[in-house]
């Protein structure tokens, strides 16, 4: 049921038994609530995923104006129609990053089927985290949105009511790297690259890389990532790594002979065909698709139509394709073997041991200066890290954002 109520307006019909006779008398018709000035609809439902922090629900919003009329959303209220209560909420700087506008002039009929970064209709990108026994049935929106240019005041409405996808589960897989010092970034939070990446294609607008994370090695004893000159990707420890399958499968989709970029942050601009750099895609089975991203040319080890085995190396890790320095890109997608044309699916390991984390608010203060260049984050990253006295053992879980963890 929508979280918009119609009010039914029931004629009362009152009588009087009088000496002469019945005499009935009704209320005036009333009008029709009027239709809210946007539609709100959650394209993708929200599949639960465990983390070390509690249970993920990722997901958008998407806005249809009713009319001409442009709205920009001021706040955003995620509650549980059960309770009532508000489980999360955005404004301010945030959801200004969170809220993607349509795209004007809109996106051409070709654009929408090759593919692009443009969207015909706005949308807010949702993450937050709640409790393991917390977990809603459903989920309702309160917005406000400002009417922009037009001097009328704000409008609050509710919907995007959608049922969350208990009886989903995300992938269980094996690890795609091995040993310890791994750091995964642009995971489990709303402001990662991965997670506001919207791409039309095939007329369809979808999060491919929803739950994608970028795999970087760090020394596990110094938390160090490269040494000598860092401005070359041959330098970072990574580099060279391998790159192990995630579970039994078959290759679907492989891109080999593509070049490695030899210094860090200096791929040119991507396109679709090399986004992902030399790369492979297994059929893990029931419409599930694990995809492994930037490999050195010629280290694949697997092609087309091969069997492999979790635990079997897929190639090595490298620098090619849209990668600003060495790296494993790994995401699970559904239906369709593509990292850009399918839907975004979670998945959790089957088990790692966190040994540490990467201080990420110290990195962007340093980093803010004018004075101080991006590449020598990585000349002293050790002194970001810190490593616990005892490792977390996790099981069936996603890894925190920049957690630093050792696979088995």
């Amino acid at each position: 049921m929508s979280p918009i109520r119609q009010i039914l307006i029931l004629a009362v019909v009152t009588a009087a038994i009088l000496t002469a006779g019945c005499m009935q008398s009704t209320t005036e018709p009333q009008p029709a609530p009027a239709a809210p000035p946007v539609n709100v609809t959650v394209p993708f439902a929200p599949i639960p995923v465990s983390s070390q922090n509690g249970v993920n629900l990722a997901y958008e919003l998407e806005l249809s104006p009713t009319g001409d009329e442009t709205f920009v959303p001021e706040n955003v209220e995620v509650i549980d129609p059960a309770t009532g209560d508000v489980l999360w909420s955005v404004d301010g700087e945030l959801l200004a990053v969170l809220y993607h506008p349509a795209t004007s002039p809109p996106p051409t009929a070709e654009e929408l089927e090759d593919g692009t970064g443009k969207l015909p209709l706005p949308r807010i990108s949702l993450w937050f985290k709640v409790a393991p026994d917390a977990v809603p049935d459903r989920l309702v929106h309160r917005l406000t949105l400002n009417p922009a240019g037009s001097g009328l005041p704000p409008v609050t409405l509710t919907g995007g009511n959608v049922t969350v996808r208990k009886d989903l589960a995300p992938v269980v897989i094996g690890s795609p790297v091995r040993g310890p010092g791994w750091t995964a970034a642009e995971t489990t939070d709303p402001m990662t690259h991965h997670f506001l990446g919207q791409i039309t294609m095939n007329g369809v607008t979808r999060v491919p890389q929803r739950y994608a994370q970028d795999w970087i090695y760090l020394d596990p004893a110094t938390g160090q990532a490269a040494a000598g000159n860092v401005t070359l990707a041959k330098n970072f420890f990574g580099y060279g790594r391998e790159i192990y399958s995630v579970a039994n499968g078959t290759v679907v989709d492989a891109m080999d002979g593509l070049p490695d970029h030899e210094c860090i942050y200096s791929a040119p601009p991507a396109t679709v065909a090399t986004a992902a750099g030399n790369y492979v895609i297994v059929d893990i089975g029931n419409q599930k698709f694990a995809c492994y991203a930037h490999m050195i040319p010629g280290s694949l080890r697997v092609g087309i139509g091969d069997s492999v085995t979790e635990g079997q190396v897929l190639g090595l890790m490298g620098n090619s394709g849209n990668s600003d320095l060495p790296h494993l890109h790994f995401q699970v997608v559904t239906d369709t073997p593509s990292f850009l044309g399918a839907e975004g699916y979670p998945h959790v390991y089957r088990s790692f041991d966190v040994i540490g984390g990467v201080n990420q608010t110290l990195v962007e203060e340093r980093s803010s200066g004018s004075d101080y260049p991006i590449t020598r984050i990585y000349s002293e990253f050790g002194d970001y890290v810190t490593f616990s006295a005892q490792p977390v053992p996790q099981q069936n879980n996603l890894t925190e954002n920049w957690a630093v963890v050792r696979f088995p």
